[in-house]
Formats: structure tokens, C-alpha cells, sequence
């Protein structure tokens, strides 16, 4: 019998083995808060950021005092505002459809008794109970850190018209990537779809920079689509730039938005379901 397996030696290895199961754990638990916090957190807020820098440059190097009526400090506000209210926003990592559709898992979901876009439904309600959770967290922070650059809202109606548009806005994101997703029926481009979607969207929604800052001609095209109601309206309307009549506007923009969406949605799912013969399209 080896000395490796006498009585004496048990301890000692059960000590090792449980030293070495607790590192593994407590990695794994890092590891995961940290992709919590790089993924939910921290995401959108560098770019907004930067932007900062960028405004604060143009402000300050170059002698600008306004930019279409935008302080330096209000355009600090609305780019917190971006990186608080652009979290609720659907994000296009927020459905893996075409990943399904490309490996054969999606054929399951088509013969349970319920509809596939239902479990879809219910990643977007999981996603935006977090975001809410998150951007609510950061915006106390904000609050409690930096007071005097914070932005508050004009008024609770005003909060609540932004919020309206916002979630409204991020069921219109959630149909779009739905959509682009459902394209794996027959493409096998769609990530680089998606990739595509989701910038041209940080565009026209104003991430980078208010719309009403755009050409007048830029501007008067973007407020007809939905991304633009789905965030930089609804952050002017929160700061009082905006009023109630831009609110009906961007209602009636959104619903209508969410109707044809639906319709597409509807079409390309069905067309791509008989279309479909399995993994290894």
C-alpha cells in the first residue's frame, strides 16, 4: 500500500481538494459578477462618455457657447440621460433566434403548444425588468454623487411621457432585431445584419448626439422614424426641451411603428417556418 493512500494522507488531501473547489468557485462568481457588471452596467456609458470629451473640447478649445441652442452643460445632462435611458433600449444580444434557427434547436419550439414568439415575449419583459433595475440604481447613484450635474426631469409628467416613449421604443427595437434574426431562414449574414442594424439605430436614435443638433432636412426625415422617439425625444421631453404635443406625436409615431413591425414580423416568420428544413442551412 503506497504512503499516498494512508489514513494520515486523507486530511491533507481533503483540504487541498477543498481549497482548490473554493478558488474555482469564487473565480467562476467573479467572473460572472464581472460580465454582469460589463454587460449591464457598464454598457452604453463609455460612449456617452466619450462624447463628453469630445463636446468638452469643441466647447472649450474652439470658443463655442452653443451648439442649436445646446449649452455645454445641458448636453452633459442629455448624455447622461443617454447612457441611464439607453439600457432599456432592446439590445440586439438580447435574442439568440438565429443561432437556433441555424442549429436545428428552433424545430423544437415548433411542435410545443405555444408560440415560439411567446418565449421571445418573455425575454424582452426579462430584459427590461434588469435594465429597470439597473438604470434606476445608477440614476440614484448619479444623484447622490454628482447633484449638481445630475439631470431631474421637469416634472413627474414629463418622467413619465419619457418613460412611456422609451419602453414603447424598446418594444419597436425587440420586433426589429426579431425580425433581422428570423433572416437566418435563409441568410447566414444575419450577425453582420444585426451589427449593421445596431449602428445605423445608435445613429438615428441620438446616441451620439441630440437630433435637434442634425441639418434641419436630417432632422425633419429622422423624427418620422421610431428610433428617434425612442430615445432623443423622450430625453428632450424629460428636460422640458420638448412639450406634450411632441409626446402625441411620438405616441402615434410608435404605435404605428409597432403595427407595421408586427405585420413584417408576422410575414417573415411564417414564410421562414416553411421555408425551414432543420440545422445545417
Amino acid at each position: 500500500m503506497s504512503s499516498a493512500a494512508t489514513p494520515a494522507s486523507w486530511p491533507h488531501r481533503a483540504l487541498r481538494l477543498l481549497a482548490s473547489a473554493f478558488v474555482y468557485e469564487l473565480r467562476r462568481q467573479a467572473a460572472f459578477r464581472a460580465g454582469f457588471v460589463v454587460r449591464e452596467v457598464l454598457r452604453g456609458v463609455i460612449g456617452p462618455a466619450l462624447m463628453v470629451f469630445v463636446f468638452h473640447a469643441l466647447y472649450r478649445h474652439d470658443g463655442v457657447d452653443a451648439l442649436r441652442g445646446w449649452s455645454f452643460p445641458e448636453l452633459v445632462r442629455y448624455m447622461i440621460l443617454v447612457a441611464t435611458f439607453e439600457k432599456l433600449l432592446f439590445h440586439l444580444r438580447g435574442l439568440d433566434l438565429s443561432d437556433q434557427i441555424f442549429e436545428g434547436y428552433v424545430t423544437k419550439y415548433l411542435v410545443m403548444p405555444l408560440r415560439y414568439f411567446s418565449l421571445a415575449l418573455g425575454r424582452f419583459a426579462q430584459y427590461l425588468t434588469v435594465q429597470l433595475v439597473t438604470a434606476s440604481g445608477l440614476w440614484v447613484a448619479g444623484l447622490l454623487l454628482v447633484p449638481a450635474w445630475w439631470p431631474r426631469p421637469l416634472s413627474w409628467a414629463a418622467l413619465g411621457q419619457a418613460l412611456t416613449l422609451i419602453l414603447l421604443g424598446s418594444y419597436c427595437y425587440f420586433l426589429t432585431y426579431f425580425i433581422v434574426h428570423a433572416l437566418a431562414f435563409w441568410l447566414e449574414v444575419v450577425w453582420t445584419l444585426l451589427v449593421m442594424t445596431g449602428f445605423v439605430l445608435t445613429f438615428v436614435s441620438g446616441t451620439l448626439l441630440p437630433v435637434s443638433i442634425m441639418p434641419g432636412p436630417v432632422r425633419a426625415v429622422l423624427e418620422w422614424g421610431y428610433p428617434y422617439w425612442a430615445l432623443s425625444a423622450p430625453i428632450e421631453i424629460y428636460l422640458g426641451r420638448l412639450g406634450g404635443d411632441a409626446f402625441l406625436r411620438g405616441l402615434a409615431v410608435l404605435l404605428a411603428s409597432i403595427v407595421l413591425l408586427e405585420l413584417v414580423r408576422r410575414i417573415v416568420w411564417a414564410r421562414g417556418r416553411r421555408h425551414y428544413a432543420g440545422g445545417g442551412m
